[in-house]
């Protein structure tokens, strides 16, 4: 059975060219069984201070630092951290690798590398690339009872629109409306994974191709529904 990588990425320096400095992942195969994690922390960022006071979660870092020491996260450079991946790629023999915002984790790996190293390259493997946020808004977010659920407990953005992130698609699937990601690049990662599951049960063709704004086809549907 192949195996799929699912990676997640925490980011300071802003928008426009984010900095890794929590890389976390896990390998799971089609039924959605996970057979090996990861969890990384990047000395060559989060050992910066002025870098990690532009964090996004910035003000969440004593509570990072704390569940690092206590879950044994590995703090590690980043040229240690590719060399991980590839190692893992090449032990599974994964031929995919998955992130739910595919665009921006890609992106983040490559704005790391080119800050660092001055070359964006952070994979030297071929292996396809697919973005489980689309593929979310394609299947499951994308239906008339989502748009009800949504509407009902109030996950709409201030433009109107159901919201399609992993945590609210998360709490959608398991029933868990006060669900919470941690923030942290394994944690995220898992919750990711299971969203990347139940698409794959549903054995449904489903676009997973990475793309700036898969939610504008859950907003269309919310709109055929509610109007606007």
């Amino acid at each position: 059975m192949k195996k799929i990588l699912v990676f997640d990425t925490e980011t300071a320096g802003g928008f426009s060219a984010p900095l890794v400095y929590d890389v976390g992942g896990v390998v799971m195969d089609s039924t959605g069984f996970i057979h090996h994690r990861f969890h990384y922390a990047v000395l060559d960022i989060i050992g910066n201070p002025h870098l990690m006071d532009t964090a996004y979660y910035a003000e969440k870092m004593p509570l990072y630092w704390m569940n690092v020491q206590e879950r044994g996260t590995t703090v590690m450079t980043f040229a240690d951290v590719l060399r991980k991946l590839t190692a893992i790629i090449d032990l599974y023999d994964i031929d995919t690798i998955a992130a739910y915002n595919f665009n921006f984790d890609n992106k983040a790996l490559t704005a790391t590398c080119q800050y660092l190293y001055e070359n964006g390259n952070w994979l030297n493997r071929k292996v396809d690339f697919i973005c489980i946020w689309a593929g979310a808004c394609d299947s499951i977010m994308n239906t008339q009872k989502y748009a009800r659920w949504a509407h009902k407990n109030g996950f709409i953005s201030e433009k109107g629109n159901p919201q399609t992130s992993a945590e609210v698609c998360f709490r959608y699937i398991t029933g868990d409306k006060d669900f919470q990601e941690e923030h942290m690049g394994g944690g995220d990662a898992e919750i990711e994974a299971h969203i990347l599951a139940n698409i794959l049960r549903r054995k449904k063709k489903t676009d997973f191709t990475p793309c700036a704004s898969p939610w504008r086809k859950v907003a269309k549907t919310y709109k055929e529904v509610f109007g606007g």
